[in-house]
């Protein structure tokens, strides 16, 4: 209900009680539904959607990527849960790129910091995408 919510959300008003925050992850510790939330976050990543909606879908990645497990106990043979959100989120690498290129820079590329193992890739686009990078956060400060 609140994936469905807040990709037809076209106004901040039209999201309000929909957020993935405490679904996912609380102060940096994931869920279990953390692991399904991110590949459905990237597919909604190559949809048109509202700016605060991309930017929600975005950061909720982000602690997705960079959090840590609930528990510090797996099942036996089961990776963590941050080593699930990892690998599930290096599946949408592409869309993360060409969310830098195109949509919100700063959060993609913190994304990908994190995620990309090619440093020489990661580096390029950074250094390629900084004048959009320094434009963005002019805007938003701004």
């Amino acid at each position: 209900m609140t994936f469905r919510k807040l990709l037809a959300a076209r106004s901040p008003q039209d999201a309000v009680g929909y957020r993935l925050d405490g679904h996912i992850e609380v102060q940096s510790m994931l869920f279990e539904a953390a692991v399904p939330a991110v590949p459905v976050i990237l597919a909604a990543l190559t949809e048109e959607l509202a700016p605060f909606v991309r930017s929600h879908f975005l950061v909720a990645l982000l602690f997705a990527v960079s959090g840590e497990s609930h528990s510090s106990e797996t099942a036996a043979g089961r990776e963590s849960l941050e080593e699930e959100c990892y690998d599930k989120a290096r599946e949408g690498l592409w869309v993360l790129y060409r969310e830098a290129v195109s949509g919100d820079t700063e959060n993609a590329l913190d994304i990908l910091e994190i995620i990309d193992e090619d440093e020489t890739r990661f580096s390029h686009f950074r250094t390629a995408l900084a004048s959009r990078l320094a434009k963005q956060q002019k805007t938003r400060s701004g």
